[in-house]
């Protein structure tokens, strides 16, 4: 009997091996990106720049996932291919302020001849937006510390070298009057 239990002992890791690996429940492949949808229709291009060549066309209203930004150019996946769009074109759905920064980047870069990159900025306010403003009195505070008056702005113009020129007003145009001078 206890040869058989010694032999048992060392047969079932060979029996184990033999009978290979249990089935495995497959498990989710996250998907890289964040949720994001086209805003209008665009190229989806190989390499951000116009001179990419198209891989795929979005339409507005597709579902994408956004990947990355360079310069005015987003990375996003769809419909099984990545790519690059113009940045105007596609809006994050979790979206983050941390995203402005990359269009502050954006204007700080040397220009490329071969990029076309779109002005862009802060879309503005949506309606989820405003519906989820409050009123902050510390916010409101803290913007009054930024207010300066005309010496302020006097001083700081004379420290940075700067100099005033008079600039002619622009002519009213609801009085089409032959008018050079300068009067508001």
């Amino acid at each position: 009997m206890k040869n058989l239990l010694v032999l048992l002992l060392l047969l079932l890791p060979g029996l184990t091996l033999a009978m290979g690996t249990p089935p495995q429940k497959p498990t989710a492949v996250a998907t890289p990106g964040t949720p994001g949808v086209m805003l209008r229709n665009d190229a989806l291009r190989a390499s951000p720049g116009t001179a990419a060549a198209s891989v795929a066309s979005l339409n507005r209203g597709d579902k994408v996932r956004v990947l990355t930004s360079d310069g005015g150019w987003t990375q996003v996946h769809a419909s099984g291919k990545t790519g690059w769009v113009r940045i105007l074109s596609v809006k994050s759905e979790t979206a983050t302020a941390s995203d402005l920064g990359v269009l502050v980047e954006t204007g700080k870069r040397p220009a490329d001849a071969g990029k076309v990159v779109a002005v862009a900025g802060a879309r503005g306010l949506d309606e989820v937006a405003l519906k989820a403003a409050r009123f902050d009195a510390e916010e409101l505070a803290r913007m009054d510390t930024y207010v300066a008056d005309r010496a302020d702005a006097e001083q700081f113009a004379q420290r940075a070298g700067l100099a005033s020129r008079k600039i002619a007003y622009l002519p009213d145009p609801d009085h089409r009057a032959t008018s050079t001078g300068n009067a508001p």
